[in-house]
């Protein structure tokens, strides 16, 4: 088994793969292609893609490929197109999958009632287009090969590597972002009873109870219940020493290795922070606007999560000696 190497990764970095899975396969023999599957890497160990379960985040370091050449990466080399590429991305999340247009991609068929849906290479295509970039002729009904071969990527060579055993018992382990995936796709169901089919992300439930907050009370229970308000909590007992000088000094590694780990985690908290405020400013204003309970509830999660990432920064910055 094999695995990306993260330190030649960058943000914005896109990823074509296939496997020996059967419908892989089947993909790659239909469409005449080395690739199945195209996957938005959005920077740390993290990546946003599209699957039957819908558009979710992973972690690239449970990415297992079955052989060396079935991964490749792509680069685009634009740095402002990329950062709004990772932030469309980020705002599809939850967003269902189209069986439907990720069979009509071969055929180049695009159906509109389909249009806020998505398939794993028309979300990567429509991201850096709504950026400016045009991977492809069509962004709708596009498939990975095309992404693979457009004249706006250039590939990143060396970038696989055989797994060691640990690294594949990790990438079989419980995950975490998963269970978030679960999580966040049974407040979408339970959502879409209520407002519809036009509920295609958590984004698009703060526009409909905009609009129309009749459904205000019901739509916070549905968070209350689901484990999604509470889904920090699994981050903080699993790595205690982000948010604890004394802990971070604890852990077995030499001073230069602290140094390193601290650097990388201080960059990590304040992507986290820059992410975590925006939000929590933009229930504040919702709330004030619109008094949803909805909003307050948001609020409240924001404001905790910004307080978690101030505590992981500043950590980081005491070992720095900042």
């Amino acid at each position: 088994m094999y695995l990306l190497d993260r330190t030649k990764l960058k943000p914005g970095d896109i990823i074509l793969t296939r496997s020996n899975e059967k419908n892989s396969s089947l993909i790659c023999k239909i469409t005449k292609s080395d690739f199945s599957h195209a996957i938005l890497h959005v920077g740390e160990s993290s990546y946003i893609h599209s699957d039957p379960y819908g558009v979710h985040s992973s972690n690239i370091q449970r990415l297992l490929i079955d052989e060396l050449r079935f991964a490749k990466v792509v680069r685009v080399d634009n740095p402002v197109a990329i950062e709004k590429a990772i932030a469309y991305a980020r705002l599809q999340v939850g967003t269902s999958y189209s069986k439907v247009s990720a069979a009509n991609a071969f055929a180049k068929v695009f159906t509109k009632l389909d249009a806020k849906r998505q398939f794993c290479s028309r979300l990567v295509a429509k991201a850096f287009e709504s950026a400016g970039v045009r991977l492809v002729a069509n962004s709708d009904a596009c498939l990975p090969q095309e992404i693979a071969d457009s004249i706006f990527v250039h590939e990143v060579k060396d970038c696989v590597y055989q797994a060691e055993p640990e690294e594949i018992e990790f990438a079989n382990s419980f995950d975490p972002i998963k269970k978030q995936t679960e999580i966040t796709n049974s407040i979408l169901k339970s959502t879409r009873k209520l407002l519809g089919n036009k509920i295609q992300s958590l984004s698009d439930i703060t526009s409909a109870l905009i609009a129309d907050p009749k459904y205000d009370n019901e739509i916070t229970k549905i968070y209350e219940s689901s484990g999604y308000l509470t889904m920090w909590v699994y981050e903080q007992e699993r790595n205690p020493w982000r948010y604890s000088v004394d802990l971070f000094r604890a852990l077995p590694l030499s001073e230069s290795e602290q140094y390193a780990l601290a650097t990388r985690e201080l960059k990590i908290a304040n992507r986290l922070l820059g992410l975590y405020k925006n939000n929590l400013e933009q229930y504040f204003y919702i709330r004030e606007l619109h008094g949803l309970k909805y909003a307050n509830q948001q609020f409240i999660l924001y404001k905790k999560l910004v307080e978690n990432a101030l505590d992981h920064k500043f950590t980081a910055e005491d070992i720095l000696g900042k």
